[in-house]
């Protein structure tokens, strides 16, 4: 009895004398740590090859105190404490037992302030200028399939690739989504039935059907083409017709279940508001413009002979009230990027062609066909730099935060980066065919 009490009361002073809750942050799925990262041991283990005779023992559970390991069908692990309810990424098997301590006394804590029935998903991260753990969290409710937090969350990353979601259904679709990022990432225990499997087969069958039937649909961008969304839904029956006789989705299933769940609430957080019939109707339903509009847009679209009305036009179709699509925004750059490859390519042979000509006795010596050759070889060199430039400058377009910064608040800057190549090269074109005019002497 005596050794018994020595030891509860050494464990509890060696227990952390204050729970940190104020170091509690949320997050979401996406933002963790994709299950638990590969921790060196230390000191290193040699490995062990070797397998004892007659020894066919089934899987092992592998348990470390309170926390179960999982090993994800990707072939990475996670855990997961019964007694908690609570999942984590955080590689328990190598972690230190201070370490683990202090995060199960801030768990313990946690879930005295939450209902028993929500899951709660935690890692301990190490940042700087900060002493210890901080906790990121999120809990998940099942019934719901929504994922929530217990104090107000500043949702700027997490729903900023659509400026206008402000109303709760419009954000409450992200945090579906992110529910089911939840279950791909942490699908154990999940009871996933034929009649969810069924009724995600409905709803990309819809999908499909209106990526065939609507020309302007973003529905097949979902699976990046109606081919592979043919694909997708052939494999789901498939997977309907190898349920067991309960119904039953194994765990594979389940992640896979979980990837197109949040694929697909995804998508229709971002095209909330009806992207494609915004393009069709654009000019009906959008009211004057309310920003001001100084004088430098025109004098540049004069000036580069009305070509930023042609790249607005086609910007128009990719921004559409404030949301931006990315498959229709990377097809628009990867347009450009060939034009804009050919026109350079063709800068470097019309600029040959005229320093051949001014080169060359008793062609192009005129003043005016002299004058003409070298301001073509002008434009050539300010095409080169201008389609590298602006080659450069659309790649960056490819990330959506960049992109929806530049055509909401600098959309003249695109306008005028991606039309100066074309420009260029049109002044330059001119030169090998008015060059080669003959003054006599």
């Amino acid at each position: 009895m005596i050794d018994e009490a020595l030891r509860i009361s050494v464990r509890l002073l060696s227990m952390p004398k204050k729970v940190p809750l104020d170091r509690s942050t949320p997050a979401w799925p996406t933002q963790l740590g994709r299950y638990a990262p590969k921790v060196r041991r230390v000191p290193l283990l040699g490995p062990d090859f070797t397998v004892q005779g007659l020894q066919f023992d089934p899987l092992q559970n592998e348990v470390y105190g309170e926390w179960e390991e999982f090993v994800h069908p990707s072939g990475v692990a996670y855990y997961y404490n019964r007694t908690r309810n609570t999942y984590t990424g955080l590689n328990i098997r190598d972690c230190s037992q201070d370490r683990i301590d202090k995060f199960e006394a801030w768990i313990k804590v946690t879930r005295g302030r939450v209902q028993e029935d929500l899951i709660l998903v935690a890692e301990p991260v190490r940042t700087q200028n900060v002493e210890g753990d901080v906790y990121l969290y999120y809990l998940v409710a099942l019934e719901a399939r929504i994922i929530g937090w217990l104090e107000p969350l500043d949702g700027t990353h997490l729903f900023r690739e659509c400026d206008s979601a402000r109303r709760w259904n419009h954000k409450r679709l992200e945090l579906e989504a992110q529910f089911w990022k939840h279950i791909e990432f942490f699908p154990r225990d999940f009871k996933l039935d034929r009649t969810l499997l069924r009724r995600l087969r409905t709803e990309l069958d819809w999908f499909h059907a209106d990526a065939l039937t609507l020309e302007s649909s973003t529905s097949a961008t979902i699976f990046s083409n109606r081919e592979t969304m043919e694909k997708i839904i052939n494999r789901l029956a498939s997977l309907d017709d190898l349920a067991g006789s309960e119904g039953i989705i194994t765990e594979p299933g389940v992640a896979l279940l979980g990837r197109l769940y949040h694929m697909l609430r995804h998508h229709q957080y971002l095209n909330y508001f009806g992207q494609p019939e915004a393009r069709l109707l654009r000019t009906h339903s959008m009211g004057p413009g309310t920003k001001t509009r100084g004088p430098f847009p025109f004098i540049l679209t004069v000036a580069m002979l009305c070509l930023p009305v042609l790249v607005r036009e086609h910007l128009k179709q990719i921004y559409v009230d404030g949301l931006v699509n990315y498959l229709d925004l990377k097809n628009f750059i990867d347009d450009f990027n060939t034009q804009n490859n050919a026109q350079i390519t063709l800068a470097g042979v019309i600029m040959a062609i005229d320093a051949g000509f001014l080169a060359v006795q008793g062609v192009g010596t005129g003043l005016i066909a002299e004058s003409i050759l070298k301001g073509s070889i002008i434009f050539c060199v300010g095409c080169l730099f201008a389609g590298m430039f602006a080659q450069r400058f659309s790649e960056k377009l490819k990330s959506l935060r960049f992109a929806a910064y530049y055509l909401d608040q600098g959309m003249t800057v695109v306008i005028g980066v991606l039309s100066a190549p074309r420009f260029f090269w049109g002044k330059a074109s001119h030169g090998p065919a008015l060059g080669s005019l003959r003054v006599p002497s």
